[in-house]
Order: structure tokens, then C-alpha cells, then sequence
């Protein structure tokens, strides 16, 4: 904020609109002054928009991981100004369903102020976050230098803005965005990603109803191992997750839990291979013991339609929620059965 603070000093480039640079206390203790501010402050009554500069970490890439609500324009702005983006309206949704017991200014500028704003916070070496170990010498200058530039960018494109003095203009509606590696945002409007949504289920219906329509001489065992592998799936999953509920109650038992948390790998190693493990263990058994005479090609065939078949589900419940984070499950069924579409011949060998 100092360095930001000090750059717009002296800068000879006009900004449109004033910026209040708020550096406040209290935040642990139920975010009381962000509360005083935006409650008795004279200046709050004229504010508009506000970027809240968070950490549940000292470095890595900064995390858009709550915008508006709604004003989608504040996304927009986001998109075309900063300069390395790190955004997913996925993070957005899983923090603003409560499942991470945190809280930050934003929502007192939200639910008090009834303000838009951008949500941006640190995320990486959380396991010193809010320990003795957490000081000055482990914050990482590069992740700084990336957050200022990203924060100056998007502050001057918001304080050059001709949106943000007519703002309850462009309030309505919700955002789909994800960055893509980092390079660039894709960010659209959800009810154009519900279209795209129910396009994508459409497609699947069309493709898995071809099959299922067949005359019934050719589609009798199809049927059958197709269901059959519905279930081998669901069990897998379901076999999978017990296992790893497992491990995890017995690193717990022996007094090593969260020991995974600063090598963040090792949880990946732990927990994944398991996972993996028991799928494949599963999946073998069945080939063993039930589709003993079909032929890879065949059960290849089988479980692609069985994965695509589940991941529509997922789409269809997500999309029904109205949850924008379904972009996921649309990508998960959507590129694949272009792939194989488009590659039919070269597929089937």
C-alpha cells in the first residue's frame, strides 16, 4: 500500500476519481475497525469500490478469491488491468460457502456499506501464517513486486474509470472467471455459462442416447456393463475416500496431524496414491472377476461413456445451484468427447 501510495504521489498521470488508502487495526477482533470506518466515517458515504489487500500466507501468487457481489464490471476491470492474474470464481464459492472458518474486511464493506470490492490475499506458506515464525524476513520480495504490480494497475484503471462514478448502473449479474496459467482470464456471464452448461449435457444426452437407442440385439450387454461399470465407479470413489479417511484418522492418532502442511507434496504422495490406489485395486477386481472376457477396447469404450455419464451429473447439480464454479465439470466432459469426436477412427484403435 506505501509503495502504491507513493507512486500515484508522483505521478504526473490525472486520476478521475480520489483513492483512500485505509490502514486499519482491529481485524482479528470481529474486523472492528473496518466496521468504524465504514460506519461513521464521513468519507464512506462517497465511496464506490474498494480493493481488500489480505494474507493467509507471506507469499506466492495473490488469489483473487472474492469479487462484487455481483458488478460484474469489477471483474472486467480486474481482466483487462492486471498484469499477472491469478483468479478462479471456484475459490470465490468454496470461501463464501463457510467451509474455511475465516473472514476478512470485505464483508464488513459488503454487508455495512453495501460496497462491490475485490478480495486479494497471500496464500502460500500458511502453516507460519498467525505462528511466531511469521516475520519480516520470509516475506518474499518477488511476491510483493508481482502484488504491487497487479494491484497499482487494477487501481489506476478503477480510479481512470468512467464505470465507477455511475456504478449502480452495471451492478447486476455474477462473473465466471478463471485465470489460464497465469497468462490471461476468461470471464463471462454466468448465464451464459448456464447455456453453455446445458449445450454440454445436451451433447451428452444426444451422444450417450445413440448408444442406449441401438437395436436391441447390440445394446443388451452394453447396457448392462454399462451400468455395472456405474456402480464399479461409484464404489471406487466411495472405497477410495474411506481409505484416505483412514490414513487420515490414523496420522491423527499418532500425533502427526497436519505434519504435510509446509511440503505440500507429501499430502499428495500420502493421501493421492492412496486414493489412486484403492480406484485401480477396484477396477481390477471387476476386471478379474466380471468383465473377464471383454476386450480393452471394449471396457475402454464403457468407462469413457461411464466418466462422462457421472461428470454430467455433477454439471447438471451445479448448474441447477446455480453455482459458476460448474465451468469445471463442463470443461471435464466437454473436451473430452470433442476429442473423441473429432478422432473417432484413431480412438477406436
Amino acid at each position: 500500500m506505501l509503495e502504491v501510495l507513493r507512486v500515484l504521489s508522483t505521478s504526473s498521470e490525472a486520476l478521475h476519481h480520489a483513492v483512500i488508502f485505509l490502514f486499519n487495526g482491529a481485524e482479528e477482533n470481529v474486523l472492528q475497525a473496518s466496521h468504524g470506518f465504514i460506519t461513521q466515517h464521513p468519507w464512506a458515504s462517497l465511496i464506490r469500490a474498494f480493493i481488500n489487500l489480505e494474507a493467509a500466507g507471506v507469499g506466492g501468487k495473490e488469489l483473487v478469491f472474492q469479487t462484487g457481489p455481483e458488478n460484474p464490471w469489477l471483474v472486467q476491470a480486474y481482466v483487462s488491468a492486471a498484469k499477472h492474474p491469478f483468479a478462479s470464481v471456484v475459490a470465490q464459492e468454496v470461501f463464501q460457502s463457510g467451509i474455511i472458518p475465516s473472514d476478512t474486511d470485505f464483508r464488513i464493506y459488503r454487508d455495512f456499506g453495501n460496497i462491490p470490492g475485490i478480495d486479494l490475499a497471500f496464500i502460500e506458506n500458511g502453516y507460519i501464517y498467525h505462528t511466531k515464525y511469521d516475520t519480516a524476513d520470509r516475506i518474499l520480495t518477488d511476491s510483493i513486486q508481482r502484488a504491487g504490480d497487479n494491484i497499482l494497475a487494477v487501481l489506476k484503471y478503477l480510479a481512470t474509470s468512467d464505470m465507477l462514478a455511475t456504478s449502480s448502473k452495471y451492478r447486476h449479474g455474477n462473473m465466471v472467471f478463471f485465470d489460464v496459467f497465469g497468462l490471461f482470464v476468461i470471464a463471462y456471464p454466468s448465464r451464459v455459462g448456464s447455456i453453455i452448461n446445458y449445450m454440454v449435457v445436451m451433447a451428452v444426452v444426444l451422444y450417450l442416447g445413440k448408444k442406449f437407442l441401438q437395436p436391441k440385439h447390440k445394446t443388451a450387454n452394453y447396457t448392462k456393463d454399462f451400468f455395472c461399470g456405474l456402480g464399479i465407479t461409484l464404489i471406487s470413489w466411495f472405497t477410495s475416500l474411506v481409505t484416505v479417511l483412514i490414513i487420515a484418522v490414523f496420522i491423527s492418532l499418532i500425533g502427526q496431524s497436519l505434519s504435510w502442511y509446509n511440503h505440500f507434496y507429501v499430502s499428495v504422495c500420502l493421501y493421492g496414491t492412496a486414493a489412486v490406489a484403492k480406484i485401480i485395486f477396484i477396477h481390477t477386481l471387476a476386471k478379474r472377476f466380471y468383465f473377464v472376457n471383454a476386450s480393452g477396447q471394449y471396457l475402454g469404450e464403457v468407462f469413457f461413456d461411464v466418466s462422462l455419464f457421472v461428470h454430467c451429473g455433477f454439471l447438471i447439480a451445479l448448474t441447477y445451484r446455480g453455482l459458476c464454479s460448474a465451468f469445471i465439470s463442463a470443461v471435464w466432459v466437454a473436451f473430452p468427447l470433442l476429442t473423441k469426436l473429432c478422432v473417432h477412427k484413431g480412438f477406436k484403435q
